[in-house]
């Protein structure tokens, strides 16, 4: 045996031993880091697990509130907001309110810029401790508002877990049931708190305007046990100390009992094969722990010491077995929950397929397999442009540009309906859902695609918008105007008739109280209140200038009986409807006169033909020329110069010319009389209005009468005749006895209006229209007030001065015209500014060709 020194003996000892605790201490510190490594790792993974889970549960419930589904989802309600702040629309339940303008809630969401989602939190009005977490949407022209309960934030919450949602400003939108003492606002990392130990890790997601997701999880039994063992094995490593220095008299034994704990540790901490994964790795180094009898070889130490030692090491390697197998257990329930995300990935009812920044398919689920049938095969690797998406020769239709700008700015296309294309050439329409998926260095890799099949959807959509556009023509086609209401008397839907009406614009019209937008229906508010309380149509109303001024129109309220309350107003225009009638009336009324004037005429003739034919008598028998009066005034004693002088002293003759006047004055009225009563047994002939005009006005300027009052010369003549003008069927003298007693009425209206100041001017103005002629006689004389014109065709009704007229001129002529020569025969007035007569004659026509006058 080889003689060694003592004190050589007890160096390489205490060599030995520093290099054994050295050893150790390195091991424990491995063995520590491992620890707390996998704490953390654990930490962060579901850290990450649940920032997913929830940026998951936030994107379904921004597409269920953006896309108006039912509320199983668990939302409280969606408003739909402007810009303003006015609330446009709420479901399921009417908003309490019009507006949040003006409300803190409004000030955060009027940041948003088209595109933007955030989650808001909000406190309750009137409550100091509650308070509302929001989902805000802003659209292009809208915001989304959605609430969310906060029992439905998340429907699976951690059970062992401490978990805390925050937004970029600080504030907490979600914390798990299980509170934990822990005093910071935002922990990570081994964190203290009283006397427990916290395992936290802290993840963010920029979706939502930024969350911050801290998850805390309590490892004080962990931590305390791990803390002691190294506290135990300090002291065992004191005591070993210790005692090896009064053990080197037995180095033989102390060495083998070395020996013997070198190749134990050897043969414990033999590294695993490097082909082996982490889960194999950990399981062979638990079995080589296991494998081990600690007891035999504590047994088998010569020293006590050692035999401690052997007992603290296998207290050690026993924790160290417990750890491995909590991690072993860990990674099996980590692929465990993997296989069932891609179990849940590849059989969900939606198409989800990833793609990389030049488009190629990284990932395609079963179900859009099925899809669009393609095979995994057929699409990983392969552009979705020209599979699922039609390819053309230049790359330049809208689905292609809509792509590729895509992959240039995926988060500017959160979403989008595309319509695409299977494989067996079939079409179908997709609602896509985008999520750029970028690196650790921020840069875009990928994008994540979720679709939904939204073919009978927009299909449903295309068919009603062809349904209310086929409506829409409807309405705006007919002339009536058609004004809808709601229950609440505003405005709901008009056609373009009613647009001339409105005081407002278009686009305020709808939503608007009826009485704002359209001033002249608002006094029939109360009429149409009652109709859509009641039920029962609002018939008989008629009203004037409510189109144009000078029109009658008749106005209807509809209710409406389908449930949902409101009526609809028709307002039609009945101004020739309301003429017909009074020219009925009129006629009517001329025909009784007229049976009236003939009786009367047959009556008053004949005394006054005995009348006349007296005052001859008398007359001739008063002339001094004949023998017979001679003869008997020589018979009387008197002679005819002395009785012509008495006579004519006593103005008798003038008396018997007066008396004749009157009686030739009656012949006329009861030849009018005559006329008026009867139809014109005259041939009828093509006749040109223009000639018979031009010849009324030549004896219009030759009239006796007119001549006493004025020159009719004077009257200024417009002329408008129509180069094409149609011959009518007529007897010219009637239609020239008409013109004549308009062109005498006129220049008699004219002569005796004394606060005249324009030039006296008739305008004679005849053109075609459609089968008829019509002919317009208008001057600029003091016209008519409406009474007169209602009464101006009667018999015997005159304006003019006793004396001047016998008032049937016009009647006269209106029977011309109606009865004579079925046309009609209208005046149209207003005092201060002239009359117009219009004449409608029916117009000549032979093979479809007008009859032209000849030269």
């Amino acid at each position: 045996m080889k003689t060694r020194s003592i004190y050589k003996l007890n160096n390489r000892i205490r060599n030995y031993i520093c290099l054994f605790v050295g050893i150790f201490i390195a091991s424990s510190l491995l063995a520590a880091v491992l620890f707390f490594w996998s704490l953390a790792s654990e930490a962060k993974e579901k850290a990450e697990t649940w920032t997913n889970y929830f940026t998951d549960r936030m994107l379904f419930l921004e597409s269920a509130a953006t896309s108006q589904t039912t509320f199983e989802h668990g939302l409280v309600s969606v408003l739909k907001i402007s810009p303003a702040g006015k609330i446009l629309d709420s479901h399921p339940f009417p908003a309490e309110i019009k507006s949040i303008r003006g409300s803190d809630l409004y000030t955060d969401i009027s940041r948003l810029h088209p595109g933007d989602t955030r989650i808001l939190k909000a406190p309750v009005p009137g409550e100091n401790t509650l308070e509302r977490i929001y989902l805000v949407k802003r659209m292009d022209s809208c915001f989304i508002l959605a609430e969310i309960p906060y029992a439905t934030l998340l429907p699976s919450g951690p059970q062992k877990l401490a978990l805390c949602i925050r937004t970029l400003s600080g504030d907490c939108i979600y914390k798990s049931q299980k509170r934990c003492s822990l005093h910071k606002t935002n922990i990570s990392g081994l964190s203290f708190s009283g006397m427990h130990a916290f395992a936290a890790a802290r993840t963010g997601t920029e979706e939502f305007g930024g969350l911050t997701v801290t998850v805390a999880q309590d490892i004080s039994v962990e931590f305390y046990s791990g803390i002691l063992l190294i506290t135990l094995t300090l002291s065992c490593l004191a005591i070993f100390i210790k005692r090896s220095a009064y053990l080197t008299w037995d180095l033989a034994n102390n060495e083998k009992d070395f020996e013997k704990i070198g190749e134990l540790m050897g043969r414990v901490s033999e590294n695993p094969a490097k082909n082996m994964n982490s889960l194999s790795a950990i399981e062979y180094k638990a079995e080589k722990i296991r494998s081990v009898d600690w007891q035999a070889e504590a047994d088998s130490m010569a020293f006590t010491e050692n035999k401690d030692y052997i007992i603290a090491t296998a207290s050690f390697a026993r924790n160290i077995l417990i750890l491995l197998d909590n991690m072993s257990e860990h990674s099996r329930e980590l692929s465990r929950s993997r296989k069932r995300y891609m179990d849940l990935v590849q059989l969900a009812r939606s198409i989800i397929l990833r793609m990389d920044r030049e488009g190629n398919c990284t990932f395609f689920n079963e179900y859009a397999q099925s899809f669009f049938g393609f095979t995994e095969k057929e699409m990983l690797g392969n552009n979705i442009v020209g599979t699922i998406i039609p390819k053309t020769e230049r790359g330049d239709s809208e689905l292609e540009k809509l792509i590729d700008y895509l992959l240039k700015y995926p988060e500017n296309m959160p979403t989008s309906t595309n319509l695409n294309i299977r494989k067996d050439g079939s079409s179908a329409w997709i609602f896509w859902t985008n999520t750029p998926v970028f690196d650790n260095q921020g840069r875009l890799t990928e994008v994540l695609s979720v679709g939904i099949d939204v073919t009978e959807q927009k299909q449903a959509e295309e068919e009603l918008e062809k349904t209310r556009n086929y409506i829409r023509d409807i309405i705006d086609s007919m002339p009536s105007v058609i004004i809808g209401l709601n229950a609440s008397g505003r405005i709901t839907h008009f056609n373009s008739a009613a647009l001339p009406l409105a005081v407002m614009s278009v686009e305020m019209i709808e939503g608007a109280e009826v009485g704002e937008a359209f001033p002249d229906i608002a006094r029939y508010e109360e009429r149409i209140k009652g109709a859509i309380r009641t039920g029962v149509a609002e018939t008989g109303i008629r009203t004037e200038d409510v189109l144009r001024p000078g029109t009658f129109q008749e106005i209807i309220i509809y209710p409406l009986t389908g449930g949902a309350g409101g009526a609809v107003i028709r307002i039609d225009d009945i101004t020739e409807r309301v003429r017909m009638d009074e020219m009925m009336i009129q006629t009517e009324k001329m025909m009784s006169i007229g049976g009236l004037a003939a009786g009367m005429a047959h009556e008053i003739n004949n005394p006054l033909g005995g009348i006349l034919q007296g005052i001859q008598n008398i007359v001739r028998r008063l002339s001094p020329d004949l023998p017979a009066n001679i003869k008997a005034a020589d018979k009387a004693g008197c002679r005819m110069d002395a009785i012509e002088t008495y006579m004519e002293d006593r103005k008798i003759f003038r008396t018997l010319e007066g008396i004749t006047d009157s009686g030739v004055r009656a012949a006329e009225i009861v030849s009018g009389m005559l006329e008026f009563s009867r139809k014109s047994d005259s041939r009828k002939a093509p006749g040109d209005l223009r000639l018979i005009m031009d010849k009324a006005e030549v004896l219009a300027a030759q009239d006796y009468d007119l001549k006493k009052s004025y020159d009719f010369k004077s009257i200024k003549i417009t002329k408008k005749y129509a180069e094409d003008l149609n011959m009518v069927k007529c007897t010219a003298t009637e239609i020239e006895q008409v013109f004549l007693n308009l062109l005498r009425n006129s220049a008699q209206a004219m002569a005796e209006w004394k606060e005249m100041e324009c030039i006296p001017e008739v305008t004679v103005e005849m053109r075609n229209q459609g089968r008829m002629v019509i002919c317009s006689v208008s001057d600029n004389g003091p016209g008519m007030n409406e009474k007169t014109c209602k009464r101006i065709f009667e018999p015997f009704y005159t304006t003019k001065a006793p004396g001047s007229g016998t008032g049937l001129g016009l009647s006269v002529s209106y029977f011309i015209i109606t009865s004579n020569h079925l046309g009609k025969f209208q005046v149209r007035s207003t005092p201060g500014q002239g009359t117009a007569f219009t004449i409608t004659l029916p117009a000549l026509l032979m093979s479809g060709t007008a009859i032209q006058p000849k030269g």
